[in-house]
């Protein structure tokens, strides 16, 4: 009989796998781009593509309202302006991100000459890195191989180094930063459907959206900002801002980047 129940349930298993039901539900545990267990939105819309959104791959990206043809659509915008309205997040189970955020927790060498720090990761989005040094931000610059000056980093974004100037040797240096997955990358991280559904959203022209109220923790967000500087705001493809030409957004942080979490923690009211 015990033969019998094993062997019933790895037929119901294989059904579930095979209509992609149980790939559902491991998606919800593991491929998301915002952390699934700390985020929470109070309601769920439905919206069409709209015609003049940016392509729509990146999970947690923040939409803007559009009418076309009278009827509103859901937008990504590249470079958004001031009158922008925002209606949601990206709910993206189709799409393997292609960036995420990182944190560090760096000690620079206490010999003045080896300044040089590898993070763990390459390919960071250039100029999506802020290191902080004794809560003052440094001034990064890219041509690598020159010495820093005092205040100032060095940073090679393809190979994820970091030289500092002498000033910095045996200090803490906090690093926040994005950086380009690779596909293997992506699926350790975030895992991927047992079916081919990628971008399945876009094939149909419709999406999900969060919406309401909305405590959000996203790596959508310009590692490069101070965010205890001002509100926060609507920035460039979707991402979380502070400054620029977006609209200001009805939200605050609730949590910023750190070694336990390092997506940005964001509590949003979004008027659909």
């Amino acid at each position: 009989m015990a033969g019998l129940t094993i062997l019933v349930t790895h037929i119901i298993l294989f059904l579930l796998e095979y209509y992609g039901i149980l790939a559902s539900i491991t998606l919800l545990e593991a491929f998301m781009s915002f952390d699934l267990k700390l985020s929470r939105d109070s309601q769920r819309i439905s919206r069409a593509i709209a015609l003049s959104s940016e392509p729509i791959s990146e999970e947690g990206v923040l939409l803007c309202g559009v009418i076309e043809n009278g009827v509103e659509k859901a937008a990504l915008v590249a470079a958004p302006a001031g009158n922008e309205k925002v209606i949601g997040f990206a709910y993206l189970a189709d799409a393997l991100p292609g960036v995420t955020s990182a944190f560090e927790s760096l000690i620079v060498p206490a010999a003045s000459s080896s300044l040089e720090v590898n993070l763990r990761n390459v390919n960071l989005v250039p100029g999506m890195l802020r290191l902080v040094v004794g809560g003052a931000a440094l001034i990064l610059e890219t041509d690598y191989a020159n010495v820093p000056a005092a205040g100032h980093a060095k940073v090679d974004y393809a190979l994820g180094k970091v030289k500092f100037a002498a000033a910095q040797a045996g200090a803490s240096v906090s690093a926040v930063y994005r950086y380009q997955l690779t596909v293997q990358q992506a699926i350790a991280l975030f895992g991927q459907r047992a079916i081919n559904n990628n971008l399945l959203h876009a094939l149909h022209g419709q999406l999900e959206i969060g919406s309401g109220w909305v405590e959000l923790y996203t790596d959508m967000f310009d590692a490069n900002v101070d965010f205890s500087a001002g509100p926060l705001q609507l920035g460039a493809m979707g991402r979380i801002t502070v400054g620029g030409a977006g609209p200001v957004l009805n939200a605050r942080v609730i949590s910023l980047p750190s070694a336990n979490n390092p997506r940005l923690g964001v509590n949003i009211r979004f008027d659909p």
